[in-house]
């Protein structure tokens, strides 16, 4: 019950005790006829925690703060109970996101967050079962089909056109027009950056000619660096190590984006934490 009452829903309460949903649904049922009444008002699959909660609460606080201040006397060998933040990433955005900016998320000792991978389908349908507390995609969800969800921008990064080392010269002086005809990695109808690639190019009126298609921006790189052709990146994967073996040609207009997703009713103070640290720097 309290960490229910604490945690707010039952999807967040099972993540930080580590058991299953139905079984802490049925938990609480048992609780509730001990007592002879609700604890908690159901609404729409929600919980609103009531006056007969309430006055339990302040009880099972000062339980736990005696608790606390017993530990204190003699903590022994006794694991902390941390809270769980489970986040997914979108497999077409992976590559192509700041991952370090996980590392302040790892380094929370009150915090145990998993970071899994996969489809966009498949992980927003997670979100929307309680399976993930936030995923990180490049395509937010379409207003009609948000179904209570809400958004946050966390990067634009910018992405460049690049070329084999050996071939930059062909295009000294005669963009955008010198990208005529030439061989190009292009991404998959997956992606949403394909969209916004095709927009360039529509804008450029230029016309590539597309040799391959790939999702991972690392595949597309090193295809260039064997000499496949051009592509288009995120400019943070040419770096030192690969700045002698291709070079870029252009920048496209910054209209890519990486968002994060997350329930629009109370969200945890991890998630609101998360946003926060996973977000570009402010300016």
């Amino acid at each position: 019950f309290h960490v229910i009452a604490t945690e707010g829903s039952l999807a967040r309460a099972s993540k930080v005790l580590g058991i299953t949903q139905p079984t802490l649904s049925a938990q609480l049922k048992q609780l509730e006829e001990h007592f002879g009444t609700r604890l908690f008002d159901r609404s729409g699959g929600s919980l609103r925690i009531n006056s007969n909660g309430r006055r339990i609460q302040e009880i099972t606080h000062e339980m736990f703060r005696v608790g606390e201040r017993l530990d204190g006397i003699f903590p022994g060998n006794q694991p902390r109970i941390l809270s769980r933040l489970e986040i997914g990433i979108s497999t077409t955005v992976a590559r192509s996101f700041a991952m370090d900016r996980f590392n302040a998320l790892f380094a929370d000792r009150e915090i145990l967050t998993r970071v899994r991978l996969g489809d966009h389908e498949y992980l927003h349908h997670e979100l929307l079962t309680s399976g993930l507390d936030l995923m990180i995609t490049d395509r937010p969800p379409e207003r009609r089909g948000g179904r209570g969800t809400a958004h946050r921008q966390l990067s634009s990064p910018e992405f460049v056109v690049i070329c084999p080392a050996g071939e930059a010269y062909k295009h000294e002086g005669q963009l955008p027009h010198s990208l005529n005809r030439q061989p190009f990695i292009h991404y998959t109808s997956h992606s949403a950056y394909r969209f916004e690639v095709d927009q360039w190019v529509k804008e450029t009126g230029v016309e590539l000619e597309i040799v391959a298609e790939a999702d991972d921006v690392y595949l597309i790189r090193e295809a260039v660096v064997s000499g496949v052709g051009l592509g288009v990146v995120p400019k943070r994967l040419v770096d030192e190590a690969t700045a002698a073996k291709v070079k870029i040609l252009c920048s496209l207009p910054r209209t890519f984006e990486i968002h994060a997703v997350y329930m629009r009713k109370d969200p945890s103070a991890q998630v609101l934490k998360a946003l926060d640290l996973l977000a570009d720097p402010a300016d």
